[in-house]
Protein backbone atom coordinates (compact mmCIF):
# COMPACT_ATOMS: atom_id res chain seq x y z
CA UNK A 1 0.00 0.00 0.00
CA UNK A 2 1.62 3.15 -1.11
CA UNK A 3 1.63 6.41 1.08
CA UNK A 4 -1.50 8.20 -1.02
CA UNK A 5 -3.76 4.78 -0.46
CA UNK A 6 -2.95 4.98 3.33
CA UNK A 7 -4.15 8.38 3.59
CA UNK A 8 -7.28 7.79 2.04
CA UNK A 9 -7.97 4.92 4.05
CA UNK A 10 -7.28 6.44 7.53
CA UNK A 11 -9.94 9.27 5.95
CA UNK A 12 -12.51 6.72 5.76
CA UNK A 13 -12.05 5.21 8.60
CA UNK A 14 -12.20 8.36 10.49
CA UNK A 15 -15.55 9.49 8.65
CA UNK A 16 -17.08 6.62 9.82
CA UNK A 17 -16.00 7.00 13.62
CA UNK A 18 -17.69 10.29 13.35
CA UNK A 19 -21.53 9.40 12.84
CA UNK A 20 -21.19 7.31 16.15
CA UNK A 21 -19.66 9.37 18.14
CA UNK A 22 -22.29 12.11 17.10
CA UNK A 23 -25.19 10.46 17.81
CA UNK A 24 -24.01 9.52 21.34
CA UNK A 25 -23.43 13.48 21.83
CA UNK A 26 -27.08 13.83 20.34
CA UNK A 27 -28.45 11.23 22.80
CA UNK A 28 -26.26 12.75 26.03
CA UNK A 29 -27.92 16.02 24.84
CA UNK A 30 -31.68 14.64 24.87
CA UNK A 31 -30.95 12.75 28.68
CA UNK A 32 -30.18 16.00 29.99
CA UNK A 33 -32.82 18.41 28.02
CA UNK A 34 -35.62 15.76 29.42
CA UNK A 35 -33.81 15.66 32.78
CA UNK A 36 -34.02 19.87 33.16
CA UNK A 37 -37.84 19.48 31.70
CA UNK A 38 -38.64 16.55 34.31
CA UNK A 39 -36.84 18.74 37.00
CA UNK A 40 -38.43 21.82 36.24
CA UNK A 41 -42.17 20.37 35.75
CA UNK A 42 -42.09 19.32 39.41
CA UNK A 43 -40.76 23.17 40.88
CA UNK A 44 -37.32 24.97 41.28
CA UNK A 45 -36.85 26.73 44.11
CA UNK A 46 -33.70 29.40 43.89
CA UNK A 47 -33.36 30.78 47.81
CA UNK A 48 -31.72 29.88 50.56
CA UNK A 49 -32.82 28.47 53.98
CA UNK A 50 -33.18 30.37 56.97
CA UNK A 51 -34.02 29.33 60.56
CA UNK A 52 -35.83 31.78 63.23
CA UNK A 53 -34.83 30.54 66.55
CA UNK A 54 -36.98 30.21 69.38
CA UNK A 55 -36.95 31.86 72.92
CA UNK A 56 -34.16 29.20 73.93
CA UNK A 57 -31.74 29.76 70.57
CA UNK A 58 -32.73 26.48 68.91
CA UNK A 59 -33.76 26.64 65.12
CA UNK A 60 -37.48 26.56 64.89
CA UNK A 61 -39.30 28.38 61.99
CA UNK A 62 -37.90 27.20 58.36
CA UNK A 63 -38.21 30.24 55.84
CA UNK A 64 -36.95 30.56 52.51
CA UNK A 65 -34.89 33.77 51.77
CA UNK A 66 -34.88 34.91 47.32
CA UNK A 67 -32.63 37.18 46.39
CA UNK A 68 -33.00 40.51 46.16
CA UNK A 69 -33.98 42.15 43.31
CA UNK A 70 -33.65 45.89 42.40
CA UNK A 71 -35.73 48.11 44.64
CA UNK A 72 -38.27 45.61 45.67
CA UNK A 73 -38.02 44.17 49.43
CA UNK A 74 -36.41 40.88 49.81
CA UNK A 75 -38.95 38.30 49.43
CA UNK A 76 -39.70 35.79 52.57
CA UNK A 77 -41.70 32.44 52.71
CA UNK A 78 -43.16 31.39 55.88
CA UNK A 79 -42.23 27.53 56.01
CA UNK A 80 -43.14 26.53 59.51
CA UNK A 81 -41.79 23.60 61.66
CA UNK A 82 -43.95 21.18 59.46
CA UNK A 83 -41.82 17.98 58.40
CA UNK A 84 -43.27 17.74 55.26
CA UNK A 85 -43.48 21.13 54.22
CA UNK A 86 -39.69 21.37 55.24
CA UNK A 87 -38.49 18.32 52.93
CA UNK A 88 -40.84 20.10 50.06
CA UNK A 89 -38.83 23.61 49.90
CA UNK A 90 -35.38 21.58 50.47
CA UNK A 91 -36.54 18.57 47.50
CA UNK A 92 -36.98 21.98 45.36
CA UNK A 93 -33.90 23.71 46.39
CA UNK A 94 -31.94 20.11 45.43
CA UNK A 95 -33.98 20.00 42.06
CA UNK A 96 -32.66 23.98 41.25
CA UNK A 97 -29.14 23.08 42.01
CA UNK A 98 -29.41 20.00 39.73
CA UNK A 99 -30.79 22.01 37.32
CA UNK A 100 -27.91 24.56 37.06
CA UNK A 101 -25.37 21.81 36.97
CA UNK A 102 -27.44 20.30 34.45
CA UNK A 103 -27.34 23.35 32.43
CA UNK A 104 -23.66 23.62 32.71
CA UNK A 105 -23.40 20.03 31.54
CA UNK A 106 -25.64 20.85 28.57
CA UNK A 107 -23.77 24.21 27.78
CA UNK A 108 -20.37 21.98 27.73
CA UNK A 109 -21.61 19.51 25.20
CA UNK A 110 -23.22 22.16 23.05
CA UNK A 111 -19.48 23.79 23.13
CA UNK A 112 -18.76 20.22 21.86
CA UNK A 113 -21.08 20.24 19.10
CA UNK A 114 -20.53 23.69 17.51
CA UNK A 115 -16.54 23.19 17.90
CA UNK A 116 -17.16 19.67 16.22
CA UNK A 117 -19.41 21.07 13.39
CA UNK A 118 -16.42 23.91 12.89
CA UNK A 119 -14.37 21.21 12.03
CA UNK A 120 -15.99 19.13 9.75
CA UNK A 121 -17.07 22.09 8.38
CA UNK A 122 -13.26 23.05 7.87
CA UNK A 123 -12.58 19.27 6.82
CA UNK A 124 -14.96 19.44 3.90
CA UNK A 125 -13.67 22.87 2.77
CA UNK A 126 -10.22 20.98 2.49
CA UNK A 127 -11.18 18.56 0.87
CA UNK A 128 -13.50 20.19 -1.62
CA UNK A 129 -10.55 22.25 -2.53
CA UNK A 130 -12.74 25.41 -1.79
CA UNK A 131 -14.36 28.34 0.82
CA UNK A 132 -17.05 26.13 2.24
CA UNK A 133 -17.22 28.49 5.36
CA UNK A 134 -21.06 29.85 5.70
Amino acid sequence: MNQKNKHITELMELAGQAKPLIEALASEMTVITTRMAALEALGLIYASEYWRKDSDGQPKYFYLLYPLRQGEPRRRDYIGCDPTRIEAARQGLTRAKEYDALAVELDCLEGRARSGLFGMKDALRHLSNKNYRQ
